[in-house]
């Protein structure tokens, strides 16, 4: 098929002709057919390309999670031009940032109950059903000119200068990525996907292309639901969700609580996670509730499409000491490089991991200076036309098994009596632990005292002892204090918020 298409909006017309009728998502009652959305989307895309006919420019798609919202992404995919998702409820100053970083833009927001293009309304009149087919050809010949290496979506992420940083990610990325979770994870039209992620975090990206890609169908779980457990619970019982691709925060708070039991959930049989690592008790928890279950979990940053590796569980979970990250994902190679920027061959070496491959990103969007910094020639012998994504992450492949695991971060450093230490490190350590169900470790400069807050399963009365990290952890990096925590606080994309805990605990909310 990849001889034939080039850009992804091709695989949803060839999913929209062959299930047509097919319930393509669902949104709090409302659902739309895979047909309805491509209609819709044709009728937004003529109306964009009338008025703004160059092609090419970032639309802001400033909308929240719906299916407008995603008929809107696949309308601006038809005109010729590149989406860039916001979180509606940002704050004004950030998204002032992230307008400034797109340059010349487009903004499709909703105002009074009505979808605008920058000043313009949008007539929402419907195409008359015997100009739907001229109207498509017209707009796929526009496509015609285009080609895989085109940007598809920019998705902006934090940045340390304080200003988000947009990531282009190229339609042959995102191609390469979905027909590899697709094989990988057999998906196939029967699948009912339930979404978590918000459209501005790359997770989504998984969520809604195997929608378009395979014809399954795509549930868009409330925000309300997700915010409490023991609703979001019976929404996935009574949906009859089979595959999901959550946080592992979020997984965490329904084991915590209790809100999973075994044999409550029948229908979930594939349960992915990303964005955050995975706690080794709370994955052995899931083999425990779901002992048939597909798990799986996959690391990667928004610089290289989502994910770069993975792995899925067997026999070896009970043995494991911490949670791999895996191997590389097809089409994708990992390096691992030293402070002086030579390569790592040694096994149980830790490096910073760079990313070599097809989901490796475009760039920044309008950051030249960044790109430069973070996307960089492979220094493999042989390969110095290739460019490579630093990303920050620190690793090391084992000895034991071959897989790659995640240490922490490069910048995650602090010092303590002299040691350099990676907060990762004793985080790893405190989620090995069977009555944790998540941690977060910081320095407090001012007593000069390790700091680690946990989230504790049930039943677990805690705090940890020395003699549970002895051969894990040497002295110098045992936390001085430990602070229980019911939940942890939680960013719009579903991760633990690590700034929001440590303001909480500079305010003295746990003394």
């Amino acid at each position: 098929m990849k001889d034939q298409v080039v850009l992804a909006i091709d695989y949803l017309k060839t999913t929209v002709e062959r299930y047509p009728d097919k319930t393509a998502i669902v949104d709090s009652g409302a659902s739309v057919s895979f047909l309805q959305v491509w209609n819709r989307a044709l009728h937004l895309a003529r109306w964009i390309s009338v008025r703004f006919p160059d092609r090419g420019l970032p639309v802001a798609i400033d909308l929240p999670k719906s299916i407008d919202a995603i008929i809107a992404l696949v309308a601006v995919q038809l005109s010729g031009n590149i989406y860039a998702p916001l979180d509606p409820e940002s704050p004004p100053g950030r998204k002032r940032e992230i307008f400034k970083s797109l340059g010349e833009f487009l903004w499709l927001r909703e105002e009074a109950g009505r979808i605008t293009l920058n000043d313009e309304v949008y007539d929402e009149a419907p195409v008359q059903s015997e100009n739907l087919a001229g109207l498509e050809q017209a707009l796929l010949e526009r496509l015609a000119h285009g080609a895989d290496a085109c940007p598809l979506y920019i998705m902006h992420t934090s940045g340390t200068t304080g200003r988000p940083k947009g990531v282009a990610i190229s339609n042959a990325s995102v191609i390469d990525y979905i027909e590899w979770a697709i094989e990988t994870y057999a998906v196939s039209e029967a699948e009912t996907i339930g979404s978590q992620a918000p459209l501005c975090f790359d997770n989504s990206t998984l969520d809604l292309y195997l929608c378009f890609f395979t014809g399954a169908t795509l549930h868009l779980i409330p925000r309300d639901t997700l915010a409490f457990p023991p609703l979001l619970g019976e929404y996935l019982e009574s949906i009859r969700i089979n595959f999901i691709f959550w946080t592992p925060s979020l997984i965490s708070n329904m084991l915590a609580l209790k809100i999973w039991r075994s044999g409550e959930v029948p229908g979930l049989k594939k349960i992915l996670f990303a964005g955050e690592a995975m706690p080794l008790s709370v994955l052995r928890q899931l083999r425990e509730l779901f002992p048939d279950a597909l798990l799986s979990n996959l690391y990667g940053p928004t610089e290289a499409t989502v994910d770069t590796t993975y792995w899925i569980f067997g026999d070896e979970l009970e043995s494991l000491e911490a949670t791999p990250i895996g191997k590389p994902c097809r089409n994708h190679r990992i390096l691992l490089l030293d402070d002086a920027g030579h390569l790592i061959e040694r096994a149980d070496t830790p490096g910073e991991i760079c990313i070599a491959g097809a989901g490796v990103a475009l760039g920044y969007w309008n950051e030249p200076e960044l790109t430069r910094q973070a996307f960089i020639a492979n220094p493999e012998p042989g390969r110095c036309d290739e460019i490579i994504y630093k990303t920050g992450d620190m690793g090391y492949v084992s000895g034991k098994d071959a897989l790659i695991y995640l240490t922490g971060r490069n910048d995650g450093q602090f010092k303590h009596q002299g040691h350099r230490i990676e907060s990762g490190e004793i985080e790893n350590a405190l989620n090995a632990l069977e009555g944790i169900a998540q941690s977060c470790v910081f320095y407090d400069a001012d007593s000069k005292a390790i700091i680690a807050c946990y989230m504790a399963v049930k039943g677990y009365e805690g705090p940890p002892q020395r003699a549970d990290f002895k051969d894990r952890l040497p002295t110098y990096m045992f936390p001085r204090r430990f602070i229980k925590v019911e939940t942890f606080p939680q960013t719009v994309n579903g991760k633990l918020d690590r700034k929001a805990l440590r303001e909480q605990y500079n305010q003295g909310r746990y003394e």
